[in-house]
């Protein structure tokens, strides 16, 4: 039996992006005659995240809405990260410099090309962790950007116990300052002379590719023959549900089309997340350390920054990457406290049946969930 093929939504030119710290960064634009919204995808991902989907992509439903859609790749993205650190345009591969300085660049660059009034941003997983982080540390004033929609994750990290297991082994911490390895990839072996050629298949360094191999033996792994899902979902934790994307998700490696999604992360942010994960909240990168800040949760997280402004959070109910905790956590904090450093509006939706990527690219995100940013923009 034949395979649904994803539905793909056309990949424009890119608009060039530098930030305040020489990183060099890809911006697009699908024009549209109404509000302008910037899409902010997630780490190890790409801008492309949001122009595929089983029945239709999210860029699509927001032209079909008259949106006027721009899409970023950041720091993180598998589509910028190998050519950033090959051409040591950025030594800061930590969530604080993405949220410093991407978004800031790419609604800069949106002004220079005629972009007036307030932009909507919606941010997936650690998009939406830089696009909070921004807001609470000052650089992404309401005066840019007042409604914003996030899924999955903003300024409080909860995950699944496999997740929190693998954060507290200190692997990574091993593989930057040991041994180090700045990229990681899914299916790509690490090799020294990254820059210079293409490392091919192959297993990871043997402090992550001997766990894996246990792993493997164990019901957390999805039950297909499909190498990169497998591989991903170590990596991360499960990134969807299969049933919510038989298309994409495909029945073996050479029908699948995840490896066109999921690429290099730097070991520095993924250990910046281990450490965010460990402490439950968004705080500073802390060098050469298990990441166990003193610091309280109300010293380092501005609730004010978010007042006057309209935020909705989307996330799945079976999202094991990001435990639904984290928007929970994230929706109780922002409406507690004084009423007058509340935000203007605040909405949850926990979604039924949905995990993490298939927010955005399940068969039936375009009618449970595609609304829901709308109307949060």
């Amino acid at each position: 039996m034949a395979i649904a093929r994803p539905v793909t939504t056309a990949t424009p030119a890119a608009i060039p992006v530098t930030t305040a710290d020489g990183c060099a960064l890809e911006l697009r634009r699908h024009p549209g005659p109404g509000k302008p919204v910037l899409l902010v995808h997630g780490a190890s991902a790409q801008s492309d995240t949001f122009r595929i989907g089983e029945t239709k992509t999210l860029v699509a439903h927001l032209l079909g809405e008259r949106f006027d859609v721009w899409t970023l790749d950041w720091r993180a993205s598998m589509r910028r990260v190998a050519e950033i650190y090959c051409q040591n345009q950025a030594t800061d591969f930590t969530i604080d410099a993405a949220a410093r300085h991407d978004i800031p660049a790419a609604i800069a660059a949106m002004r220079q090309r005629g972009v007036t009034g307030k932009i909507g941003i919606v941010g997936h997983c650690m998009g939406g962790a830089i696009v909070t982080q921004g807001i609470a540390q000052g650089v992404l004033p309401a005066s840019d950007v007042e409604n914003v929609v996030i899924t999955a994750l903003g300024l409080f990290y909860r995950a699944a116990i496999d997740n929190v297991v693998k954060a507290e082994d200190g692997v990574l911490e091993q593989l930057l300052f040991d041994q180090h390895q700045d990229l990681l990839h899914p299916i790509t072996k690490w090799a020294r002379n990254l820059c210079q050629q293409d490392p091919g298949e192959g297993d990871w360094d043997p402090l992550l590719q001997k766990p894996y191999e246990i792993w493997k033996q164990t019901p957390l792994r999805h039950d297909c023959n499909i190498k990169i899902c497998h591989r991903v979902s170590y990596m991360f934790g499960m990134p969807y549900i299969p049933d919510n994307i038989p298309a994409i998700h495909g029945s073996s490696a050479g029908s699948s089309s995840l490896s066109l999604q999921f690429g290099y992360i730097p070991v520095q942010f993924l250990l910046h997340c281990c450490q965010n994960l460990r402490r439950g909240y968004a705080a500073p990168f802390v060098l050469k350390s298990r990441g166990r800040s003193l610091a309280s949760q109300d010293e380092l997280l501005n609730q004010a920054a978010f007042r006057d402004r309209k935020l909705t959070l989307i996330t799945g109910d079976l999202n094991s990457l990001w435990h639904r905790d984290s928007i929970d956590s994230m929706y109780e904090w922002l409406l507690r406290g004084r009423p007058s450093d509340r935000p203007a509006q605040v909405r949850k939706h926990v979604l039924p049946g949905y995990g993490h990527q298939d927010l955005h690219w399940g068969t039936k995100a375009p009618t449970d969930v595609f609304p829901l940013i709308v109307s949060g923009l």
